[in-house]
Parts: C-alpha cells; sequence; structure tokens
C-alpha cells in the first residue's frame, strides 16, 4: 500500500483539521494512504449473525415506515 508523509506546521491545516493548541506551532506529520477494502456489507452480516445465532435485533420492530422515521428525525 502506498503511503505519503506531508510535513506541516499545525497552524497551517487548523482550518481544515481541528487541532489542539499545542500542536499549532509545531511540524506535524500527516500520513496519507487508502482506507483498506473491509469487504462486502452483506458478508460482514453473515459472519456477525454467524457469531451471534439467538440474536435477532429487528424483531421489535412492529411497523417499519415509523421506525425508520424515528431513525431519521434523531439526525435532525
Amino acid at each position: 500500500m502506498q503511503e505519503y508523509v506531508v510535513i506541516k506546521k499545525g497552524s497551517s491545516i487548523n482550518h481544515c483539521i481541528k487541532i489542539p493548541a499545542d500542536f499549532l506551532n509545531q511540524d506535524l506529520e500527516i500520513k496519507i494512504r487508502p482506507l483498506k477494502d473491509i469487504g462486502k456489507i452483506s458478508k460482514r452480516l453473515e459472519n456477525l449473525y454467524g457469531k451471534h445465532p439467538g440474536v435477532k435485533p429487528f424483531e421489535g420492530i412492529t411497523d417499519p415506515m415509523k421506525w425508520q422515521q424515528r431513525m431519521r428525525d434523531e439526525w435532525e
């Protein structure tokens, strides 16, 4: 995996990344690399359900439309 390293003063990147005040006048090492592929969500869910066979996370949802609306409302 390719990785790039950049050295910048904290104050020069504070406008886009919240930098602690102690770092503002220091040189900071910033590493940039692609995220690792974590696989398809369906495979990950299958593995998760395999690890917890008795768990039914959606069994308490009697009205999916109301449940979805409640979930969306939490983000407002």
